[in-house]
């Protein structure tokens, strides 16, 4: 089984089991992000597109904002969301919203890497 095998499977086993529409299919987001991040953990900024700190640089992610509403359902479109969901960070003695899959987490918390893996993986699968 090739690793977008494993993780599409995973997706639908850990994250999505048992959802029937989008408000149940974004709670099982929230809730699988929210067991699976450990906080604090360090990250670089790989899309600015969300903030004003530079490609490249360096962050510590300390918390998890706001919900998914909808973002990351099977009837989500990037084109039309509204919000995609936020993390905390601090860079340079201040703190930024960042989202998520503006971020490239290399911390050495499997289960934290694997589920940012596994947001990213949703966003381009949708």
């Amino acid at each position: 089984m090739d690793e977008d095998q494993y993780r599409c499977e995973r997706i639908d086993m850990e994250v999505i089991v048992d959802c029937y529409g989008d408000e149940e299919i974004s709670y099982g987001w929230e809730a699988y992000m929210d067991d699976a991040l450990v906080f604090p953990f360090k990250a670089r900024i790989i899309n600015n597109a969300s903030c004003e700190i530079p490609d490249g640089e360096l962050v510590i992610v300390t918390d998890m904002l706001g919900s998914f509403d909808i973002v990351g359902s099977v009837l989500w479109l990037k084109d039309h969301a509204d919000t995609i969901e936020d993390v905390e960070v601090q860079w340079n003695d201040k703190e930024f919203y960042v989202d998520v899959e503006d971020l490239e987490p290399f911390d050495k918390d499997i289960q934290t890497l694997e589920a940012i893996k596994d947001w990213n993986y949703w966003l381009k699968k949708y």
